[in-house]
């Protein structure tokens, strides 16, 4: 090996020792099964250690990203009552009631003098004369609006909107009660309901005194409906990122989910490179055969004998070698030949299998190796037995007692 070679295999060695789970990665398998052919060990894949990161930014939320509908300023409204509480005044008793006649001049009699106590600007008597009336029974839509008017007009928005509601019971298309309780509801500050009664009340029965008035709170409901919208808008964005935030994470998750098991399944699937095949002979000194180490790679050839470890450890350097006998072409391809030498006649027309076997021929030329000693019956199919350990004197066994009795090119010609 040159100078490069030796510095980039101690740069390699530095980043394992950094990082041993590189070992484990589908693309060094070929040293991961030289280690243990060897009788080494690989440590256990432990967890990958993880580059520093430079903090992200924390991306804006999907609230962030939609500025918020700022409040409105509420506008001071001289004319806005406070809230009136129960009880309210009773309603007419339920169902018709057959009254007499002289209950009937009664109830006429107690609304003139509500009607007189009114024009006398006493509303308190006029409210009172309208109650009795309405205990009467039969109590009209009419008494119940002009008790509700009077209600008003003694600040009493809840209980002239009770008195309202009645009156539109008796007669739904009432269109001063209308008006009223859109009245009332304008001075609780209720625009929305204001808004509907009033525009109903107009058109049962348009009145110019409430024209203004209507117009006034057209525009302030206009102006709380836009707001409304926004907000309605702004949540229904938000909701939409948030769904399209959760479906980008969970195709993600997934994606990952399934490259993990892509990887889990191509390392789990891929057996390391297994040990180097019988050398008749052995290596020099090295008599007899150790038992083969059985490995996911098929066999080298047979070597020839006396082969010097320096060009076995060319033929492990060699990238393209070690590719070319990971494909599972040419791995098939090989144990085919290996297993029957005159099998190499099926591949002449295929220049990737014999380009190969001219390689190998190549590595091994300057051992003195023929094709009858680099496909005898001596060589490793899918890894067979590499040489033994060498005898006490360091002999090497003749390369005819390990070679089987191959034949040779000759022989198959």
């Amino acid at each position: 090996m040159d100078a490069a070679e030796v510095k980039a295999l101690e740069e390699m060695v530095a980043k394992l020792k950094e990082d041993p789970s590189l070992a484990h990665e589908p693309d060094m398998g070929f040293l991961k099964g030289f280690v243990t052919g060897c009788g080494g060990k690989v440590p256990a894949a432990g967890p990958k250690r993880q580059e520093p990161q430079a903090a992200k930014e924390p991306e804006p939320s999907e609230e962030e990203d939609e500025p918020e509908e700022p409040e409105e300023v509420e506008e001071e409204d001289p004319e806005r009552l406070p809230e009136d509480s129960e009880p309210f005044p009773e309603k007419s008793p339920a169902g018709e009631i057959e009254l007499t006649d002289e209950q009937m001049d009664k109830q006429g009699e107690t609304k003139q003098q509500a009607v007189e106590a009114l024009e006398d600007g006493d509303l308190q008597k006029a409210l009172d004369k309208y109650s009795e009336v309405i205990k009467m029974g039969n109590a009209t839509a009419m008494v119940y609006a002009k008790r509700a008017e009077i209600l008003l007009k003694l600040k009493r928005p809840n209980a002239c909107i009770a008195d309202c509601s009645n009156a539109i019971e008796v007669n739904p298309d009432s269109g001063k009660a209308f008006r009223l309780r859109g009245k009332a509801h304008r001075r609780l500050g209720h625009w929305e309901e204001a808004h509907k009664d009033l525009s109903t009340g107009q058109k049962l029965d348009f009145d110019d005194d409430t024209a203004d008035m209507q117009k006034l709170v057209a525009d302030k409901y206009k102006k709380i409906s836009e707001r409304q919208n926004r907000i309605r808008l702004r949540e229904e964005r938000i909701a939409k990122k948030k769904r399209e935030a959760d479906m980008k994470a969970r195709k993600a998750k997934a994606q990952a989910d399934y490259e993990n098991a892509k990887k889990a399944e191509a390392a789990g699937g891929m057996g390391g490179m297994g040990g180097m095949g019988g050398m008749p002979g052995g290596f020099p000194g090295m008599p007899g055969g150790m038992g083969g180490m059985p490995g996911g790679m098929p066999g080298m050839p047979g070597m020839p004998g006396g082969l010097d470890p320096s060009m076995m450890a060319g033929l492990m350097q060699d990238p393209e070698l070690m590719a070319a006998l990971q494909n599972p072409k040419m791995a098939t391809a090989m144990q085919d030949i290996m297993s029957n030498p005159g099998n190499m006649s099926k591949y002449a027309d295929d220049p990737e299998i014999m380009g190969l076997v001219q390689k190998l021929m190549g590595k091994l030329g300057g051992a003195g190796a023929d094709l009858g000693a680099m496909f005898g019956g001596g060589g490793m199919g899918g890894m067979g037995g590499m040489g033994g350990a060498g005898g006490p004197d360091g002999a090497s066994s003749p390369p005819e007692e390990e070679s089987g009795g191959g034949a040779s090119v000759e022989e198959i010609d």
